[in-house]
Parts: C-alpha cells; sequence; structure tokens
C-alpha cells in the first residue's frame, strides 16, 4: 500500500524537491521555503505553527491521547557555497546551495506529510513533523526545543534523516549507539607589539607562538587523549602577517574539535586554553581563546533503531559498519528525548559526482532517497 501511495504522489514531491534545491535559503533566512511548505501542505491532516523566527514549522496529527508522540525532524536550511553541479536545477541563488541534501530530508518529510494525511486511522502514534531552520549554524535544534515548549507539545521518541554518499541510493541506514560526533569550534588570536625581522628578540612574534601551538594542538590527540575514544582536532584557518620582514603584532588562528566523548572534548578545550595561556605568559603576549558552536555527539537509542528497523523489509535497511566524524544539532533533541538519526543512501552508481563528501559544490544526490525514505516512515508510523 505504501508504496503505491508514494509511486502516485512522487512527481510532485520531486519537483516540490527541485524547486527548493533552486531555490536554498541560508540559516534562519528560509522565509520563502518555509511558506512552500506550509502552502504545499495545507490541505493536509497536520494542524501546523508558524514559529517566531517565522522560518521554520511545526506540525501535528494527534490520533489518540492514550498513544505515544513521534517527532520527525528534516532540517532546511542550506550553505554559502557556489553550485558547480551541472544540474538544470542548480541554485539560482547565487553563493547558496544545498550541499548537505536538506533538501532531499526536507523532501522526504514533506512527502511523508501528503501521504500519511491519507492514512490517519492507520497511524500507531501521535505524530509531530518538524521543519527545522538553522542546523548549519548549530542553533535551530535548541530554537525548536524552545518553541515546542511555549506550545506545550510533549514529545516521547524523535527520528530524523541526513544524506550520506557513500551509502547505496534507495536504502536506508542504521547503527546503534555512536553516529554521529559532536563538535565545537575555537577562535585564537595571539598579540604583542610587533617589531622588525632583524630583532626577534624585542617582541614576542605571534606568527611563531601560533605555529607552536598548532604544533601542541595535534599531541592532545595522540598523546593526551585515551585512544579508544576517537577525537579529531583541525586548525581550518590561521591568518598572520602583512610583510617578510615585519614582525606582526597578532595572529589568529581557527578550527573545529571532534568526538563521541564529552570527556575527550572537555579535556582538548582545557589543555588549548592552558597551553595557550602558558605559552604567551612566558613570552609577554597576549591572547584571547574562544570556544563557540558547541553541539553534542549523536548518540542513538538501541530501542527506537531495532524498533524502526524491524518494522521494514530487511533489503530496505542497511547496518553502517561505521559512525561519521560530521556532526548534527539533531543531537540536542536526543539529550531531551529518546530517539535516532537514520541515513538515507544517495550513492548512484556510475557517477562520480553523487560519492564526494558533503559540502562539495560539486555534489548531486539521488532522489530515490526520497521514495526510500518515506517508505521507512510510513512503515513505522503505520499499522
Amino acid at each position: 500500500m505504501s508504496k503505491k501511495l508514494i509511486q502516485e504522489n512522487i512527481d510532485h514531491i520531486i519537483t516540490f524537491r527541485r524547486n527548493m534545491h533552486e531555490n536554498p535559503e541560508l540559516s534562519f533566512e528560509e522565509f520563502e521555503t518555509t511558506k512552500n511548505i506550509a502552502d504545499g501542505l495545507q490541505d493536509t491532516a497536520f494542524e501546523f505553527f508558524h514559529l517566531k523566527e517565522k522560518t521554520g514549522l511545526i506540525g501535528y496529527i494527534e490520533k489518540d491521547k492514550s498513544l505515544k508522540t513521534l517527532a520527525i525532524r528534516a532540517d532546511i536550511d542550506a550553505l554559502p557555497i557556489i553550485e558547480n553541479t551541472g544540474l538544470e536545477y542548480s541554485s539560482q541563488n547565487e553563493g547558496v546551495m544545498h550541499a548537505c541534501g536538506h533538501d532531499i530530508h526536507t523532501s522526504i518529510l514533506y512527502g511523508y506529510c501528503k501521504i500519511v494525511s491519507d492514512l490517519k486511522e492507520n497511524l500507531n502514534y501521535n505524530v509531530v513533523v518538524i521543519f527545522q531552520p538553522a542546523e548549519e549554524i548549530m542553533e535551530g535544534a535548541q530554537y525548536i526545543l524552545k518553541e515546542l515548549k511555549k506550545l506545550d507539545i510533549k514529545i516521547d521518541e524523535i527520528i530524523a534523516y541526513h544524506t550520506w554518499p557513500f551509502l547505496e541510493e534507495g536504502k536506508v541506514g542504521y547503527r546503534t549507539g555512536d553516529m554521529m560526533a559532536g563538535a565545537m569550534s575555537f577562535d585564537v588570536e595571539i598579540k604583542a607589539s610587533g617589531g622588525h625581522a632583524a630583532h626577534p628578540h624585542t617582541t614576542a612574534d605571534p606568527v611563531f607562538l601560533s605555529s607552536n601551538v598548532i604544533g601542541f594542538i595535534q599531541t592532545i590527540v595522540s598523546r593526551y587523549n585515551n585512544p579508544v575514544n576517537p577525537l579529531v582536532i583541525t586548525v581550518g584557518t590561521i591568518n598572520g602577517g602583512t610583510k617578510s620582514n615585519v614582525i606582526s603584532d597578532s595572529c589568529k588562528f581557527s578550527g573545529t574539535i571532534r568526538s563521541f566523548s564529552k570527556e575527550s572534548l572537555n579535556i582538548a578545550t582545557r589543555l588549548i586554553e592552558e597551553y595557550i595561556n602558558n605559552i604567551t605568559d612566558m613570552s609577554d603576549a597576549q591572547c584571547d581563546v574562544t570556544f563557540s558552536n558547541y553541539c553534542p555527539p549523536v548518540i542513538n537509542n538501541q530501542e527506537t533503531v531495532n524498533n524502526f528497523v524491524n518494522s521494514s523489509p530487511a533489503e530496505l535497511m542497511e547496518e553502517l559498519a561505521q559512525p561519521s566524524m560530521g556532526s548534527e544539532d539533531f543531537a540536542f533533541y536526543l539529550e531531551e528525548i529518546d530517539g535516532a538519526l537514520f541515513r538515507v543512501g544517495t550513492k548512484i552508481e556510475g557517477e562520480e559526482r553523487s560519492v564526494l563528501g558533503l559540502h562539495n559544490a560539486k555534489i548531486i544526490f539521488s532522489e530515490k532517497a526520497i521514495s526510500a525514505g518515506i517508505e521507512a516512515l510510513l512503515n513505522y508510523t503505520t499499522k
């Protein structure tokens, strides 16, 4: 039944997805995206609530107060990337692209809303649907949690999807426990008086000190972290100096820390801060160290995963051998609500662009993921 209903609706859902891909919007700017979702779903069985920031949408079907309430979340924002896919429906918003597959996530949930509205009597949950803004800046989930509290909507379980270019199209990937890493950003500025390159003894050298700190940061992973807890620290930017014979008066660098272990994240932040403070004190320099954009790890609930997987045919599901060191603000929901994040495979056989890493300007996503994602949701939520 579910496959037949999906086929009857898939052309409309694909059209919706391509329009969304063509008109991407950045975090907390998803106004037209929100309007298009609301307009497209106004004839469904869901009661929709518009939110404080005028972006994002929450919908609700209450089948029976005695049933558990399941939330399904899709993120709707895009990235500041210039698209280079060559698709006929490439981004028309210059410098903005759905390079993480959020248009796929949203289209799955949009299609699910369309189809499940005709199956309301078969629901075995009360269902909340969340079209969430601002995942890419790690602020949307916490915003939605506040909105849910204002609306007095209580959730017993929550699930979500994320695209995966290394999983075959038409498959839904799963694993229990560690799914995606926790992460945070750090920004460092080391400052001194500056001076002439011929007289290095007269001033601290922020460029040299920064290179020393960056070298030390790599030893945190190899010598201070328990190796059974994976930890990745990457310095992604560095900016200092204007001329080869001038000792700069400042140097800035920034990066990210990622782990499945909160303990490892805490160790890394403590050591980075202590080392920078010590070396700048010793050198008579000054420093500013800021940690931001914290996101906890995504740890999937075993019962949710087992029940979700067992509700669908085995050929639809595929167990994932490894977690990802990428991060997802869906983790904030899981700190309060039992649930799990699943992957939808977007790898197209023979198409190299579909197996590029997420956030790549050339990546494309298989639209077969949409049907697979909807099918698994219908299997899970209806009798």
